[in-house]
């Protein structure tokens, strides 16, 4: 696991906004369910599927609610003939006025107990994912966001009761771009979509505050997170494999000498760690031209930074792994052509025979067991 951390500050603005955010509960979900499931809805069927003890006009006022909100939309106009305007005439005594008004009602009437609605395109959509947008309006925090990380600036909003007691005329400000250019846009904010409908074109700026951003990378997931005290204010995903994100942070790094053609950190010989796989800590890591704070990175290839230092690097681990007896030439030279693999994967270096290899120990003054397993093929053919 890789985990990158940086404070980020986030703006804050105080602005008027009416919404709309997608709820997945409201018994109009329903509703819109079974008009997609019969094709069509009228109150008498509303009224006997889903709600038998409401009146028929109650279940129409639902149907009607759900039209203007752009929901259903009735699948036939009732017209008005000449007969029935003429009736209507005679019944007000010819007045006009009086008699449009009586021609309503009867439409009315005939729409409460005859017509269907069917599903717009938006309540085709809605049945489908069972949900349904719910409109608010009102004072609200804004919290944006201006890392090249988040692809969506307004991270989260807060709606307020009342505005802040502390309004001096400098923090009076037109409502930033990157707010007021969400007018109509859906946006995924803590989990649910939100579409501002409409946004005030002045807003109060707020003190910006303090936050911890972090990307975390596991395997092939990677993830943003936004904190600030334990709260979390934004979660998202991004593109990039842990694998990916370690290359680019040695890469990057000035700290390392990473060799990116064979994937592995150069160093010089050193006889107290030989291993092949290490952690380093990059002090200042940088990521998409972004630094970050102090990041650790586990099991880094690391390779001898040229010839002399393989050559080095495999005598001390001839040294350290000679544990037995070598009673022939063939078995020492599997011996060591096997420890000298990984390093003649980058350099072409010589494995040392037995013979050379005594002599090379001869000049330590701590090779006297190493030398003597190396020597006991020649006391047993003298």
């Amino acid at each position: 696991m890789i985990l990158l951390k940086r404070d980020e500050k986030i703006d804050r603005y105080q602005v008027e906004i009416a919404l709309r955010q997608k709820a997945k509960q409201s018994p109009f979900i329903a509703i819109l369910i079974l008009a997609h499931e019969q094709g069509k809805v009228s109150s008498e069927s509303l009224r006997q599927t889903l709600l038998p003890a409401l009146p028929k006009r109650a279940c129409y006022n639902l149907l009607s609610r759900l039209e203007q909100q752009g929901y259903l939309e009735s699948d036939e106009e009732l017209e008005i003939t000449d007969d029935m305007f003429r009736d209507a005439l005679l019944r007000n005594g010819r007045n006009i006025d009086r008699a449009k008004k009586y021609l309503d009602s009867i439409v009315n009437s005939k729409r409460n107990t005859e017509a269907n609605f069917i599903l717009t395109d938006q309540g085709k959509a809605c049945a489908s994912d069972k949900s349904i947008w719910v409109g608010e309006k009102g004072l609200f925090n804004v919290f944006v966001c201006n890392s090249s990380f988040i692809d969506q600036s307004v991270i989260k909003i807060e709606k307020v009761q009342r505005p802040e007691d502390d309004k001096g005329e400098d923090r009076v400000t037109p409502t930033p771009t990157k707010i007021s250019q969400l007018e109509n846009q859906i946006l995924s904010i803590d989990g649910s979509e939100i579409q501002f409908e409409s946004i005030e074109g002045k807003c109060f700026r707020l003190q910006p505050i303090s936050c911890d951003l972090q990307i975390r990378s596991i395997g092939n997931d990677s993830s943003i997170n936004i904190n600030r005290d334990g709260q979390l204010l934004l979660r998202t995903n991004i593109e990039i494999s842990e694998q990916n994100l370690e290359e680019q942070l040695l890469v990057n790094s000035e700290e390392l000498d990473y060799y990116q053609e064979q994937k592995a950190v150069l160093v010089e010989f050193d006889k107290d760690d030989l291993s092949f796989k290490r952690s380093v800590t990059i002090q200042r890591p940088i990521f998409k031209g972004i630094v970050f704070k102090q990041v650790d990175l586990e099991n880094v290839s690391h390779i001898p930074s040229d010839r002399e230092s393989a050559e080095l690097w495999l005598r001390e681990l001839l040294f350290r792994n000679i544990d037995a007896y070598f009673f022939d030439e063939n078995s020492f030279s599997d011996f060591a052509n096997d420890l000298a693999s990984p390093l003649k994967s980058y350099y072409d270096i010589v494995t040392p025979g037995r013979k050379e290899l005594i002599e090379l120990f001869t000049m330590r003054n701590d090779a006297f067991y190493q030398s003597a397993k190396l020597e006991a093929i020649e006391y047993l053919n003298y």
